[in-house]
């Protein structure tokens, strides 16, 4: 006679396999994850930048997070007064004056405690923020979000 079902032993080996399987796989899942949601931070800084630009073009001056989103309303479709490019990250410009803007993207919701605070500037000087209004220039952690 045949026996039926599996032994403890052969049901141990398939849960050890899909363990280490699980081991690899969630940790680098989330790295991807994480990253998706960088890149969509840079890309929200990115359109800020563009109409920082369109408006200094047309006006020859930068203008405030307020004063863009009023000015742009599809940055703003529910009248918020906040840039709605990314759910992970708020986007913030500051030391905004004629000649000079910094746009920054501090993690929120899922991407809260995020070690990186991403920036740009006028100059087109992309990486992080620096504490202190500024940026402290990092293009090659933007070109690797890409």
């Amino acid at each position: 006679m045949g026996k039926e079902g599996f032994s403890l032993l052969e049901v141990m080996v398939v849960v050890a396999i899909v363990g280490i399987i699980a081991a690899i796989a969630i940790p680098s899942y989330s790295g991807y994850v994480t990253r998706t949601r960088r890149a969509e931070a840079i890309q929200a800084l990115q359109t800020v930048a563009l109409y920082e630009e369109r408006t200094w073009a047309e006006t020859g001056s930068y203008v405030s997070e307020a004063n863009l989103m009023a000015r742009f309303p599809v940055l703003d479709p529910d009248g918020d007064g906040d840039y709605e490019g990314t759910s992970n990250y708020d986007v913030i410009i500051d030391n905004v004056a004629a000649t000079t803007f910094t746009a920054r993207a501090v993690g929120q919701n899922q991407q809260a405690g995020d070690a990186f605070v991403f920036a740009l500037d006028q100059d087109g000087t992309v990486g992080v923020y620096d504490g202190a209004g500024g940026v402290t220039s990092n293009p090659d952690l933007w070109r690797n979000l890409r």
